[in-house]
Formats: C-alpha cells, sequence, structure tokens
C-alpha cells in the first residue's frame, strides 16, 4: 500500500440531521400540505427501519486496519479528530464539535440509506479515521463514499485502505445492496483526497460546479466514479 499525503478527506457527512441539498431539488409547500407530510415522513421512517443496512460480518479488515461499528467509547477520539482544521474543512462537522455531537452520531447509527463506520488499527483498535456509505440509492444501484483521516494517522495509507475495502463490499459481498456504482466527491483543491481515489481505482470524471453545499456555501466538487466491473 502507498504511502499518501492524506491531509485531505472525501465527502463524508457526520450528522444524520444535516444533509446537502441542491435547492433546485426543492418543492414549493403546498397549501395544507402538513397532513400529507407528517404521513409521509411517518412512511419514510418505517420504510428505513425495515431496511436497515446489515454490517460487514466479519468486519471489513486488510491485516492494519478494520471498519466497525461506532461505539460509545470512541467519543473522546472522535472530538479530538473533529477538531481538525482540515476535517473541518472538508467534512459537515459541527465547529465547534463537541461530545454530545459525537454521542448523537453515533446513536443515530446505520439505516436504510447511510452506513457510517469507524477506522481503528486492526490491532491497538486506536481510532484512525471514518468511512462511511451515505446516499445509498437501491433502485439505481448506487451510493456515495467518504471518508476522514485522524492528524494523528494521516500518511499511513488509512483513507486507501478503508476506500478499498468498503467499496469492495459495497459492490459484491453486502446483503441486499447489490450495488453498481460508487461515487466519491473531492474538493478540486483537495489534491490528497484525489489521490486516494485513484489509488483505489475511481476513475475521474466532470467537475461539478455548486456540487455541494457547507456551511451556507456552494463549493465545487471532482466527480470519482468506481463501477463494478472497474473495481480493483
Amino acid at each position: 500500500m502507498p504511502e499518501l499525503d492524506e491531509d485531505g478527506a472525501g465527502r463524508l457527512l457526520l450528522h444524520p440531521e444535516r444533509r446537502d441539498v441542491d435547492p433546485r431539488h426543492l418543492r414549493k409547500p403546498r397549501r395544507h400540505d402538513g397532513v400529507h407530510r407528517r404521513a409521509h415522513a411517518s412512511h419514510a421512517w418505517t420504510l428505513a427501519s425495515r431496511h436497515v443496512i446489515d454490517l460487514p460480518d466479519p468486519p471489513l479488515s486488510d491485516g492494519k486496519i478494520l471498519l466497525r461499528e461506532w461505539r460509545v467509547e470512541d467519543v473522546p477520539a472522535l472530538v479530538r479528530a473533529c477538531a481538525d482544521p482540515l476535517v473541518q474543512r472538508y467534512t459537515s462537522v459541527r465547529v465547534p464539535y463537541t461530545p454530545e455531537d459525537a454521542r448523537t452520531l453515533i446513536a443515530a447509527g446505520r439505516n436504510a440509506t447511510t452506513l457510517p463506520l469507524a477506522v481503528v488499527d486492526a490491532e491497538t483498535g486506536e481510532l484512525l479515521g471514518a468511512t462511511g456509505l451515505h446516499a445509498i440509492d437501491r433502485g439505481r444501484a448506487r451510493t456515495e463514499i467518504g471518508y476522514w483521516t485522524a492528524p494523528w494517522a494521516r500518511r499511513r495509507g488509512v483513507a486507501l485502505g478503508a476506500l478499498r475495502l468498503l467499496a469492495a463490499w459495497a459492490m459484491a459481498d453486502a446483503p441486499g445492496l447489490a450495488l453498481r456504482r460508487v461515487e466519491l466527491y473531492a474538493e478540486p483543491e483537495n489534491l490528497p483526497s484525489q489521490q486516494a481515489a485513484e489509488a483505489a481505482g475511481f476513475i475521474r470524471g466532470e467537475l461539478v460546479r455548486g456540487g455541494i453545499a457547507l456551511r451556507g456555501q456552494r463549493r465545487d466538487v471532482v466527480r470519482y466514479v468506481l463501477e463494478r466491473a472497474t473495481t480493483p
């Protein structure tokens, strides 16, 4: 596994209540729509609860890193990692990031469209970073993947290993998903994230102008794609 200057982070949502939404996709509210919205939300929650993504079993590992579900004991290390300026720059973490934020993330866990995972040292269990799938669309057989690496774990191939493990599992072994396409978004100046994506087999695509919304601003992103036929 080559060494990469992993000072960046791929797009990874770290709060279940926050989503990047293109305003063009928002519909105008209709009069007397409250009952419909409540019923729709209840129906969506019921469907999500019935289709919670199964965890990789056994946990994904390459012998150096291991991907597992978040635990309460991760809170101190998670808060410390999310205080890093680069994690704050490229992800949706709240600033400042508090223990309560970390507990909210851990309590929310996985659902029908999101699978957040901690990346830890396979031997010591030390928290090294995070990865996850989000915006999972079973109908279109696609998902987005993201990651960040803790400042104390960079330049060790952590991001590359996590991307390879999770993307391969999502398209080949994930029960009930049968995904054919994994997308990753990186900001143009985030060269380390782009290097990790390309080393993991992702193909560079187009520049998406204003492709993400983060902290009230729209930012350009480069789209990377990994399709089942191109999985390393």
